[in-house]
């Protein structure tokens, strides 16, 4: 293995279970003149055809729905699991961060379990001495250091083991999905830590439910779909992938095909009956802009009894869950909009300055001291175009594209 690579991974393949019965399949299909080389009728398989390489101090961020095999190929690397078919290779000092409770014993205190953490990666008591105090003010666990790790919240563990995998002289981290643990602050802790361990020369290997902390964190991404890895590049060109594969399309309404009246919830004095983006020249019904353009949003309702005043909300989604707008309809107009027949709402909405992508409208109503009057989630998709400039600042994506212009003063 070469010395500038801290991982290799080639051509593997991991299967849970017993391995006796796949076996003894590709055995009796050999003998009966089949092709007992065909792995992929001897499944299930969790991982199918993983390869790629992670040099030494490169952050690589893993990507991919639940259950399409992320954890799994940690273990792997970790050397937790043992793959089925090809090669894992490691160089350097691991510390893999898998479960939140990985390595601690229950019964002994969070300082006990300082030094047995560091045992595990081959510290010895005094130099995990040396580094006690490091880890203490990380974790900011005070007095709860010296009880027993069963006495601790999953976000206490968690806070406890990445003290430690953040302040040991690791050469690569593995780390699933514990950043999403513990408080604001202690993630915004965290997120800085990782900043300055993959500034430092510290090999980083991440998987998280955010998507936007691969970006922040990684030169590079993989995405892992259905156990096989479908695609490798930069954190925003897997990002974009997995946004547009991993969203169920089959649960968003566009246009006037919304879920019947009847189903939803709310008291029904109106229902939401469609919703469309028009341009703002011309009035023509629009599916997309370009950042930075003014569209009008129209709502049209059906009206079942008068309602003097309401509350109207629309929320703007990413790909991501992010909410990126909130749109209300101001409590100094709500009286001049009451609704008293079949009619239809329309916001102006300026400056649209979100990066491009594709997004998604919800719509609440409800009374303004009261019940929830109608609720439409994903009710309408919308794509955002970006000219030369704007797709220059993707590179790092955001949310909002902010125009600035830079002088020497």
């Amino acid at each position: 293995m070469s010395a500038e690579y801290a991982i290799q991974v080639r051509d593997v393949w991991k299967r849970y279970g017993l391995p006796l019965r796949p076996y003894l399949q590709r055995q009796f299909d050999s003998l009966r003149g089949g092709n007992g080389r065909d792995r992929e009728a001897y499944g299930p398989w969790a991982l199918r055809e993983i390869s790629f390489d992670v040099r030494q101090g490169e952050s690589l961020g893993i990507v991919g729905r639940n259950g399409a095999g992320k954890s799994t190929l940690l273990k792997l690397i970790a050397g937790v699991s043992p793959a089925t078919y090809g090669s894992l290779r490691v160089n350097g000092r691991l510390f893999p961060m898998i479960e939140l409770a990985a390595g601690m014993h229950r019964d002994l205190t969070g300082r006990e379990n300082i030094k047995l953490l560091g045992a595990i990666m081959g510290f010895s008591s005094r130099q995990m001495d040396v580094k006690m105090s490091e880890v203490e003010a990380f974790a900011e666990l005070g007095e709860w250091l010296d009880k027993p790790v069963w006495q601790y919240s999953s976000g206490m563990q968690a806070r406890l083991g990445f003290s430690v995998a953040v302040n040991v002289d690791a050469d690569i981290l593995l780390i699933d999905e514990v950043l999403s643990v513990g408080d604001v602050n202690f993630q915004k802790k965290c997120l800085n830590r990782m900043d300055e361990l993959s500034n430092s020369g510290v090999t980083v290997v991440f998987v998280t439910h955010n998507p936007y902390s691969i970006e922040r964190l990684c030169e590079r991404a993989i995405y892992v779909q259905d156990g096989r890895m479908t695609a490798e590049g930069s954190p925003s060109d897997i990002l974009s992938a997995y946004f547009e594969r991993s969203m169920d399309r089959s649960t968003v309404i566009a246009g006037t095909e919304l879920p019947e009246a009847d189903r939803r919830e709310g008291t029904g004095a109106f229902r939401i009956m469609g919703i469309s983006l028009r341009d703002i020249a011309d009035g023509g019904e629009i599916t997309g802009f370009s950042t930075g353009d003014t569209v009008d949003a129209r709502i049209t309702l059906s009206v079942r009894e008068p309602v003097a005043t309401y509350r109207f909300s629309l929320r703007i989604v990413d790909p991501a869950g992010t909410v990126v707008s909130y749109i209300d309809v101001p409590s100094s107009m709500r009286r001049s909009l009451s609704l008293e027949k079949d009619c239809a709402l329309q916001c102006r909405i300026e400056n649209i300055n979100v990066l491009p992508g594709q997004y998604w409208i919800d719509v609440v109503a409800r009374e303004v001291a009261g019940p929830v009057i109608d609720s439409v989630s994903f009710a309408y998709t919308f794509d955002v175009r970006g000219s030369g400039e704007v797709l220059e600042r993707m590179e790092h994506r955001g949310i909002i594209y902010l125009p600035a212009s830079w002088t020497l003063v």
